[in-house]
């Protein structure tokens, strides 16, 4: 008899909460694709980044159309392989190939404002943000395969730099449903279109090889591995040996920048709100 009390019990909870459910929507999760264009006046030497992002938000009060929203995306900026020229006197050298992959990722937080209800078809809305964006490159220094010439102590590079941002997110939600031939009293299919500003509190380190000044890379005298420094970046180097003579020098490998980060993005995106 006990059983049966409870078992009747949570049939009628599940029967009170289910068709509560199906009107209430409570959270939305989705997936995005996005691109950034940077600022040129801000960041002169930064390409367009386009990756793809992951969503997820939640209203905590029912009756007020906004909700908390957490959002992370991965992106690539530059991703390309050059031939390079390593010097080390008028009567050494050698020509390899260098892979550069540049990548710019972002988790950001905000808070997401309706400006008109559930059943609207088109529903426009706003977003204020702050997040972090991580800037990461990798670079690979192949083998250059002859008897005769400077090769790296370290094939592989990585260049990291993060930082706080700030911005805001401002878009439409179009409703699925009645496109799909479903029939819910609120849609839960939408696809979306916003466009994004942000900007970082302070400046970060980025590589774009795309701006690299030079190929040809005569040996480095003294300092060590990231000189030439300035207020907008720096060399980055990396030692290399002969193997010939077992001298070892430094030489340039790629160019590091450093400004505040400031994007223009446009985003196209699907959610599912239960």
């Amino acid at each position: 008899m006990k059983q049966r009390y409870t078992l009747s019990a949570l049939g009628v909870i599940l029967f009170a909460i289910v068709p509560f459910l199906s009107v209430a929507q409570r959270a939305q999760i989705g997936t995005y694709f996005t691109c950034d264009f940077p600022n040129k006046s801000v960041m002169p030497k930064m390409s367009t980044n386009a990756g793809l992002g992951l969503q997820f938000a939640y209203r905590p009060i029912q009756r007020v159309p906004m909700l908390l929203e957490f959002k992370a995306s991965a992106g690539m900026y530059s991703s390309r392989t050059l031939q390079q020229t390593y010097v080390f006197d008028s009567l050494s050298s050698t020509t390899t190939d260098v892979t550069y992959s540049s990548k710019m990722n972002r988790i950001s937080l905000g808070t997401k404002f309706y400006l008109v209800n559930d059943y609207r078809t088109v529903r426009p809305f706003i977003t204020p943000q702050v997040g972090v964006a991580f800037m990461r490159s990798k670079i690979r220094v192949a083998d250059p395969l002859d008897e005769d010439d400077c090769q790296p102590l370290e094939r592989k590079t990585t260049q990291r730099s993060s930082g706080f941002t700030y911005g805001a997110e401002a878009g439409l939600e179009v409703q699925l449903d009645h496109l799909l031939g479903l029939s819910n009293e609120v849609s839960k299919h939408r696809l979306y279109a916003s466009v994004t500003f942000m900007n970082s509190f302070s400046r970060l380190e980025y590589v774009n090889v795309k701006y690299m000044e030079d190929h040809d890379h005569a040996a480095m005298t003294g300092g060590s591995s990231g000189s030439s420094n300035s207020d907008d970046g720096r060399d980055i180097n990396a030692q290399f040996i002969n193997v010939s003579t077992n001298s070892i020098h430094e030489h340039k490998i790629a160019e590091l920048y450093k400004t505040n980060l400031q994007f223009w993005g446009f985003n196209i995106g699907y959610t599912f709100n239960f």
